[in-house]
This record gives structure tokens, C-alpha cells and sequence, in this order.
């Protein structure tokens, strides 16, 4: 019997033991089922982004799937910039974020932006410069441009009249600042070499000269030539132009030392000349010639002048083939304090420098060895403004100066009648400043005794007056109204003091400029680089 139970046994179905599955199996079967479960997110999120509980993918930063987040998370993002112009948000701004700025298409592959013609950079947010500036010019961000040419293109204040005038002195022009805008950093421009020109620096310019059949307006004044005024003020012990040697600058008519002027004589400056190509050349140093070694002021102004004359005609290529220099050796104005100066007034007549020209730069910074120019003692020139306590009115002249009656005397805040040393000048309704208080001229023909209405204009309460003290003339206008004053001190400038008679056009305009030579093609009758000359009567 036992052998029969093994053999029953034995000859049982396999397939009895596969359908009764064990424990160990039920496990694993869970197992499998729930993995399968919790895996299916689309392709897994290609190894991009991590698989949310309802099966769908949060894609890592930069990785989407075509234009929308999720997905498979196989795609790639470009760079996002302020777009160029895209349809307006709810608040009317069209110029939101977008993908390549919205000028390009985005490479989802390689996650690059493929950017149109003319814009260029990471997300296309920036412009390309035409034509890359035709290899004679530099490609840069708007906002980094120079206004003008040379540095009295954009520093000045107003005048009386309005005209800009030039309050310092310095060498390039700068940059204007700038309010943000969405296209800073964006925008770029080219800015040419010297002698090449247009949108993309592709012209050569062409030679600019008086037109020889210009008509004078009034024949009767002489013919006027442009002339610069190069003003250099001392610095002084503190920058301010405030000497503090004794006896300096005491009156305007004070004499001028070599100790009073130590700030400008015997040391040098340079002059930076730009034509009209936009070519610019620096003059050899200028030394300002000492008031001794010279015998006096006068023999110091011709050595200087004659000094300012020859770097000039002496600059290249005959840049400046004719000037005339006047220096004068004088104690400005300024608001409490006269200052030692030198003023060079520079006038252009040679034909290659015909018309307006840019005004002149002053470089007075030290350069030693190894420097061109080589300044190695420049002129000290005042940095300072000194405030001014007093209303802002220009002073025309220095009048006088308080003579009381008891020398070292004062005069008190109540009295209306004062003695000046010099009356001349002055006259009825005048107004004068003594110290900071403004008064009015109301008797000058009992002069030098003037007969006056005290604290004026914006003075709020009289003041007490020493003797001596220096009595200002205040301009007025044609109405009679005091001239407001921009700036009340002054400081070392470059202006132009006399309009020229002469032009300046390209080629005279009596010629035609090729510009991809820039030389001129002069019409019949005119020849000259500059169509300057007349060979025949048309």
C-alpha cells in the first residue's frame, strides 16, 4: 500500500503544482503591479523632471516639452529677454519678458536661440551694428555714446542769453547721462574712426572749406575769423583759486608776480586740436613764460602767446595752417576773492581752418616719462566752486571800493548815504553789491557820495559795511531787470569769443565729395582739396 500512495503520487499533473501559487509569489506579483503603477509618467520624464502622483511631470528649470511645461520634459527652454515688441500685458507694456525677445526661434534640441538678421547675444536681446561698423568703427551700447565731439560740445552752462559757455576745461567728449530705459544694455550703435562717417562707418568724410562765393551780409565790418578763448585760473593753496600770498589780487589792477601767478608760471599745458575729419592732434607742452624772466608782464604775455602760436602751426599734416594767438596775464572776478589767470584768445585764420571749428581741449593732467605730451610740472588750475552767500546776479564790473569818510571805519545797517572812491559809472537806479547785501542807486549826482536803498532784490536785511570793501556794478538786461547769474564763481574754459565770417561746408560746396576715396570732385571753375580756390569766372 505504501508504494501504491508514492506512485498516485507521483503521477499527479504538473501543471497541479504552477496553479497553486505560493506566498512568495503573491509578493512579488503585489509588488510588480504597484512599481508598474507608479511609473507611469510619460517616457519616464526623460530624465528631466520628477513624476508627480496623477503621472504627470514637473520638469527641471530649463527643460519643457515643446512650448508648455510638462510633458515628457524632452525639450529644452532658451533664455528669456525683454522682447523687442510683443503683444501688450493687461497694463499696456509691450515689452515683457519672451523667449530669444521674441526675434528668434528657440532650438529645443540645444536650447539656443536661433535670432534674426540684425539681432544677436544670449536670447537674441541685443542688436548687431550695421554691416559691423565696415571694419573702420567700434560697436557700442547706445547709452555709452558721446554727445558731440570734443568736451565744449556738452559742458557749459546757460548765459544771459541763453548760449551755452563752457565751464571747464577737459579733453573727449562724454557721456550724457541717462535715464534706464527697457533698451539699455540692448541697442547698439557703431561709432566711426576719425574720417569716416554714416550709419555704418562706411563713407570716408570729405575735406570741409569756406564757399569762395559766400556773400558777407554787411561789408562794412572787417571780416571776422573765429577766435577762442583758452581761460587757465590758478589753483591756490586750497583749489579755489584763492591766493595766499600777500598783496595778490588785492584789486583787479593789483600787479601780477611770479609768486601771485606760482600755480601757472613755469609750468606747462597742451592743447588738443580736432578737425573737422574728427582727426585730433595734441600740441607739444606750453610752458606759461615767467613774469620776471621776461622783465615784466607784457615781455611774459608775447613769450607766452608766442609759445601757444608755434604748437599749434606746428601740429601735422598742416592741421592748423594759420592762427593768431593774444595772452593776458589778469585777476578774474570770481565770488569773494580775485583769481591769477592767463587767458589766450586764439583766433583761426588759415584756409584749412576756415569757419567754425570744434573748440580746443586743455590737457593739464601730469604725464612723466613715457607720456606724450610730457607734462611733468602741469599748470594748477582751480578745481573748486565757491558757494556764494550772495543773491545770484552777474557782476559787471568792480566798480569801487567804500571810502568812509573815518578810514577803518564802518557803515551801520540803517544808513542810505555811502562814499565810494570812484562814483564814475555809476548812475540813477543802479544796482550795486557791497559784501552780500544788494542796494540801489537812488542819487549818484552827488557822486562819489551815492544815495542808496538798502538789502534789494532777493537781500533779505541790511548789513554792516567795512571800508574798503570792493562795491560791484550788477548787470542788467535791455528791460532794465538784473541779469540772473547760472554760476556765480568761474572756473578754467574753453569758449568761443568771436562767431567766424567763413562757413564750413564739405567741399566748400563747390565740389562733390566721393566718398569712398574723400577727396573732392571740385565743379568746373574750382580746384583745391577743399574747393577752395577759383580758377575761372563762370
Amino acid at each position: 500500500p505504501g508504494q501504491k500512495r508514492n506512485s498516485a503520487a507521483l503521477e499527479q499533473p504538473l501543471t497541479s503544482f504552477l496553479t497553486r501559487p505560493t506566498t512568495t509569489m503573491k509578493l512579488a506579483l503585489l509588488a510588480l503591479a504597484a512599481t508598474t503603477a507608479h511609473a507611469a509618467c510619460p517616457n519616464s520624464c526623460s530624465g528631466h523632471g520628477t513624476c508627480g502622483a496623477d503621472d504627470t511631470c514637473t520638469c527641471y528649470q530649463d527643460w519643457v516639452m515643446g512650448d508648455q511645461d510638462g510633458g515628457d520634459c524632452s525639450d529644452r527652454r532658451c533664455p528669456y529677454q525683454v522682447a523687442w515688441s510683443a503683444g501688450p500685458d493687461k497694463t499696456g507694456n509691450i515689452h515683457t519678458y519672451a523667449e530669444c525677445a521674441g526675434v528668434g526661434i528657440c532650438d529645443r534640441g540645444s536650447g539656443d536661440c536661433e535670432c534674426f538678421e540684425g539681432y544677436t547675444g544670449r536670447g537674441c536681446g541685443l542688436q548687431t551694428c550695421q554691416n559691423d561698423c565696415s571694419g573702420h568703427g567700434e560697436c557700442v551700447y547706445a547709452e555709452d555714446v558721446t554727445f558731440g565731439t570734443v568736451y565744449g560740445d556738452y559742458a557749459g552752462v546757460p548765459d544771459a542769453n541763453g548760449d551755452i559757455v563752457a565751464s571747464g576745461v577737459g579733453v573727449g567728449a562724454s557721456k550724457v547721462p541717462q535715464k534706464p530705459n527697457w533698451d539699455s544694455g540692448k541697442v547698439r550703435m557703431c561709432v566711426c574712426e576719425p574720417g569716416y562717417t554714416d550709419i555704418d562707418c562706411s563713407r570716408r568724410m570729405c575735406p570741409k572749406g569756406n564757399d569762395v562765393m559766400d556773400e558777407r551780409l554787411d561789408l562794412t565790418t572787417s571780416l571776422k575769423y573765429q577766435t577762442q578763448t583758452v581761460t587757465l585760473i590758478g589753483a591756490g593753496a586750497l583749489g579755489d583759486g584763492k591766493v595766499s600770498v600777500s598783496g595778490c589780487g588785492d584789486t583787479t589792477d593789483a600787479a601780477a608776480t611770479d609768486a601771485c601767478f606760482g600755480d601757472l608760471v613755469g609750468k606747462s599745458f597742451a592743447l588738443t586740436f580736432t578737425s573737422k575729419l574728427n582727426q585730433s592732434y595734441t600740441t607739444k607742452p606750453i610752458i606759461v613764460a615767467g613774469i620776471t624772466a621776461n622783465t615784466d608782464v607784457a615781455g611774459a604775455q608775447v613769450a607766452t602767446q608766442d609759445a601757444v602760436q608755434a604748437a599749434l602751426h606746428e601740429l601735422p599734416n598742416y592741421v592748423v595752417d594759420g592762427c593768431t594767438v593774444t595772452c593776458t596775464y589778469a585777476y578774474k572776478i570770481g565770488v569773494s576773492a580775485l583769481y591769477p589767470s592767463v587767458s589766450c584768445d586764439i583766433g583761426f585764420n588759415g584756409g584749412s581752418v576756415a569757419g567754425p571749428q570744434y573748440l580746443l581741449e586743455v590737457e593739464a593732467d601730469k604725464c612723466d616719462s613715457g607720456c606724450t605730451p610730457q607734462l611733468s610740472s602741469p599748470v594748477q588750475l582751480k578745481s573748486a566752486l565757491v558757494a556764494s552767500t550772495a543773491p545770484g546776479f552777474v557782476k559787471a564790473s568792480v566798480a569801487t571800493t567804500i571810502s568812509h569818510a573815518t578810514p577803518g571805519s564802518t557803515y551801520a545797517d540803517t544808513i542810505v548815504s555811502i562814499d565810494v572812491a570812484d562814483g564814475t559809472g555809476i548812475a540813477d537806479d543802479d544796482h550795486i553789491l557791497i559784501g552780500s547785501e544788494i542796494l540801489k542807486v537812488t542819487d549818484a549826482s552827488g557822486a562819489p557820495t551815492l544815495a542808496v536803498d538798502r538789502a534789494q532784490q532777493s537781500t533779505t536785511a541790511p548789513a554792516t559795511m567795512a571800508d574798503g570793501s570792493e562795491v560791484f556794478l550788477l548787470a542788467t538786461d535791455s528791460a532794465g531787470a538784473l541779469v540772473p547769474d547760472a554760476s556765480s564763481d568761474i572756473l578754467s574754459s574753453v569758449s568761443e569769443s568771436t562767431k567766424a565770417d567763413y562757413n564750413s561746408f564739405e567741399c566748400g560746396r563747390r565740389g562733390k565729395c566721393d566718398y569712398s576715396s574723400g577727396e573732392c570732385e571740385c565743379f568746373e571753375g574750382y580746384m583745391g582739396d577743399r574747393c577752395q580756390t577759383q580758377t575761372a569766372l563762370i
